[in-house]
């Protein structure tokens, strides 16, 4: 048996008292997960539903702490040279994976190469594009020793930038793409390294067992550097994409916590649950992705027919009604350093107004009563995605849109997207506070996010200079700009601005809600 995996036994051993005649009792924290995780391998996740798993697992170069504000981590300290293309990060002399073997710069090199090895297809490698050569080496126009990361000796980790960032530090702490990977495990194991009964973790918990569909089940890893400070020995992650199932859960106490509940209940579970009914404006956009590798959807009539038809008014206060905001463009308010466009803002025309331009903007497209727009629309799968799709769907219909409804389980759903298999779609993206990242749903070289394959040479060219401006207004200047573009050709559709909601029992201890809802269990506690 590998030694990670007897750590649990030891775990065990080390709670009981002096003697041995009483035990101390075991803290264990049950989360609702929201839905199945589709990998634990760092560099290939794709969802929320694996990324909170993965930052209980592993801890980056840097990490986040209860605010998800960024935080020293396997790093100790770093240095930023002065033209801002250089990080030196240097790495603890105790930090270990769970098996008792150190972490080492070379961990993270694997880390990073995996990221932007074209073999890997990680879904965040664009994040890392800013990284020297990093966007060469995953297109194969340069091999992975050419990438701007490189180990100085064992404890010292230096990367190049492309340019300087305004957000890569974040990233490093928060997104799973660049979390190191024990080298000693991948040498043996090679791919499968991920597996239950091969991983390794250098994080606050390691893996002790996973049942599909079921449960993941980590570990207090003693190795971690501040174990000292974790007052959870065991954390359990369930599936809880039925959102109406697991508030039952929770009134029951089955679950501590979960990080979402049905739509329409907020006002019901606020006067009966009001300490555990928690909400906060969330970094975070609700929207449509319309396939325009489809010769239909080409034309951007129909597409704006298909935003001008959508009532996001009655969507956000009556369907879900959770204090959500009607979306006009891409980037949510509230984003710092940014003014958004309005371009496709909609909200100052009476609804009978829109109705009537959709339906002239279709004709001229070629369809009407005769020859009516058909096509699949398909949605995620749980209540609040249900909802909103149905109400999409009839507001469609007002203005002779048949769109028919098909609903997939979450990963499912976004495999079908990445490879095009779809007309139309529902979409969320949850993202750092930043346009950015926000792009990265419409520009032509994000593969992995823009799904509906939208590409406008001019949004590139601003969304580049956005991104290597270091003057805040010039940033904000170009994006604004390159926003305008998306919102005028609708290359994606916005629809709401979601609300992060959690329903928290009363004796955890250390949740601090936020506009990310990034939750790592290190920093919470059982009190009961």
């Amino acid at each position: 048996m590998r030694a990670a995996l007897a750590f649990g036994f030891a775990l065990l051993a080390s709670l009981m008292l002096a003697g041995g005649a009483t035990a101390a009792p075991i803290v264990t924290l049950n989360r609702g997960n929201l839905a199945e995780p589709g990998t634990l391998d760092p560099q290939k996740f794709f969802t929320t539903y694996e990324s909170e798993i993965l930052r209980d697992l592993f801890c980056g170069l840097l990490q986040l702490d209860a605010k998800a504000e960024v935080i020293p981590g396997t790093a100790k300290s770093w240095d930023v040279s002065d033209d801002g293309l250089t990080l030196t990060f240097h790495l603890r002399d105790d930090a270990k994976w769970s098996d008792g073997v150190p972490v080492t710069a070379d961990d993270f090199l694997l880390g990073f190469q995996r990221a932007f090895n074209p073999k890997t297809a990680a879904p965040y490698a664009n994040f890392g594009y800013v990284i020297r050569n990093a966007e060469k080496v995953i297109k194969g126009e340069a091999t992975p020793d050419q990438l701007g990361v490189r180990v100085i000796d064992r404890l010292t980790l230096e990367i190049t930038l492309e340019r300087p960032s305004q957000t890569l530090l974040w990233l490093l702490g928060a997104y799973p793409v660049f979390f190191p990977v024990p080298k000693h495990i991948y040498d043996q194991a090679g791919e499968n390294w991920a597996q239950p009964g091969n991983m390794v973790s250098n994080g606050a918990f390691y893996l002790k067992d996973w049942v599909p569909n079921d449960k993941v089940v980590l570990f207090k890893n003693e190795q971690f550097f501040d174990a000292a400070a974790v007052k959870l020995d065991i954390v359990t992650y369930f599936p809880t994409d039925d959102d109406a199932a697991a508030v039952k859960r929770f009134r029951a106490g089955e679950l501590d916590l979960n990080l979402r509940f049905p739509p329409g209940q907020y006002e019901m579970l606020k006067r009966e649950l009001p300490a555990e009914t928690k909400t906060d404006p969330a970094s975070w956009i609700g929207y449509i992705a319309i396939n325009q590798t489809q010769e239909r959807f080409k034309d951007v009539r129909v597409r704006r027919a298909l935003s001008l038809a959508i009532d996001r008014e009655t969507i956000v206060k009556r369907v879900l009604n959770n204090g959500e905001l009607p979306a006009w463009s891409l980037v949510p308010p509230g984003t710092r350093n940014f003014t958004t466009s309005g371009a496709a803002d909609y909200s100052a025309l009476p609804m009978a107004e829109r109705q009537k331009q959709a339906k002239a903007l279709l004709a001229e497209a070629g369809y009407g009563p005769g020859n009516p727009l058909t096509f699949t629309f398909k949605h995620r799968i749980g209540e609040a995605n249900k909802r909103a799709a149905l109400a999409i769907s009839d507001m469609w219909k007002a203005v002779g849109i048949d769109a028919r409804l098909e609903a997939n389980e979450v990963a499912v759903h976004y495999d079908r997207l990445r490879q095009q298999q779809f007309d139309v779609a529902d979409g969320g993206w949850s993202a750092p506070p930043d346009a950015e990242y926000f792009f990265y749903l419409a520009r032509t070289d994000s593969t992995e996010m823009n799904f509906g394959r939208w590409s406008n040479a001019e949004f590139d060219r601003l969304s580049d200079l956005g991104n290597r401006e270091r003057d805040l207004t010039k940033r904000a200047e170009y994006y604004r700009q390159a926003e305008k573009i998306l919102g005028d050709e609708v290359g994606v559709m916005p629809v709401y601005i979601p609300v992060e909601r959690a329903l928290v029992q009363q004796w955890v201890k250390g949740f601090e809600m936020g506009s990310l809802n990034f939750h790592p269990s290190r920093w919470l506690s059982v009190e009961r």
